[in-house]
């Protein structure tokens, strides 16, 4: 399968090195497929490794590397090889990696060359890469395509742009702009576990049956969800707050609920107080009994 194949390729024009073994630099130790060896130069092998059926790599292996080498995944002894090489300085894990610094480690900088000679080519990535956009991106503009008008809207708020007052076409050129462009932030919008609720809390602000003040949001007259838009969404997702989530819902939406905004709020429990001082940032202002009540 050519997934499981990996070719190093050299932009330089020596024909071949040879390589030993290399230490991967977050263990500091050789990789699981290396062996140290006696003083004969022979592999120490476990009675475990005799009988695993598995390829060691003595330390002291000199393994032959030229443009184009490749190691097939599949076959143990290839695979085996390129475990104990694949940490290497001298190799690039493709042709375009940096550095910490952000330096090619292939071409290096304008004051020093890089440190690595070879990068590793993966038959078909490039070509699966592009595929899988393509499919990202074919997908999101469907569910654009697919979506009302009114719910468009509603999409770019999310994505923290209100286009309110202009006119529907430029809502749905401004989403397929950004599907086209980074099509898992419209696929994030469309099928994410977390939208219906942000879609409720833009609405309810909309509305003013969630307010900030003093940094805080406050559902009726003195109920915190929290200090920033994530938090009053975990808050939503807190199951002890289930009662209040279902009131705000009711409060955004009466056309689904027939509500009574006071007499909601007036027969909270006090476990529902208790449930709405657990917030997910900080410490709030307490509900307490005094406090209940339409604004």
């Amino acid at each position: 399968m050519l997934q499981n194949k990996i070719i190093l390729r050299t932009t330089y024009k020596f024909t071949k090195i040879w390589m030993e073994p290399a230490i991967n630099p977050r263990t500091r130790r050789y990789s699981d497929s290396v062996r140290s060896v006696d003083s004969n130069g022979d592999m120490i092998l476990s009675f475990e490794d005799k009988n695993s059926g598995k390829v060691f790599i003595p330390e002291n292996a000199v393994i032959e590397l030229y443009d184009g080498i490749e190691f097939d995944l599949d076959e143990p002894l290839d695979a085996a090889r390129w475990d104990a090489i694949k940490y290497s300085k001298k190799i690039a894990q493709d042709r375009h990696e940096k550095d910490s610094k952000g330096n090619l480690i292939i071409d290096g900088n304008a004051k020093r060359y890089g440190t690595a000679e070879f990068y590793v080519e993966r038959p078909g990535m490039e070509s699966r890469i592009r595929n899988d956009k393509r499919r990202n991106i074919h997908e999101a503009k469907t569910y654009i395509y697919n979506d009302k008008e009114g719910n468009l809207y509603q999409m770019v708020r999310l994505l923290g742009n209100s286009m309110t007052g202009l006119p529907p076409s430029d809502v749905e050129d401004y989403l397929i702009s950004i599907a086209e462009r980074t099509p898992e932030k419209i696929l994030e919008l469309y099928t994410g576990s977390d939208t219906h609720l942000r879609l409720l809390l833009i609405d309810a602000i909309d509305k003013g049956v969630i307010y900030n003040r003093d940094k805080l949001y406050y559902y009726g007259d003195n109920i915190p969800l929290g200090g920033t838009e994530n938090s009053v969404i975990t808050y939503f997702k807190t199951p002890l707050n289930k009662r209040i989530k279902e009131m705000i819902y009711a409060e955004v939406y009466p056309e689904e609920y027939s509500f009574d905004r006071a007499s909601s709020i007036d027969s909270l429990t006090n476990e529902d107080l208790e449930a709405a001082n657990t917030v997910s940032e900080g410490t709030l202002p307490k509900v307490s009994n005094r406090t209940r009540g339409a604004k």
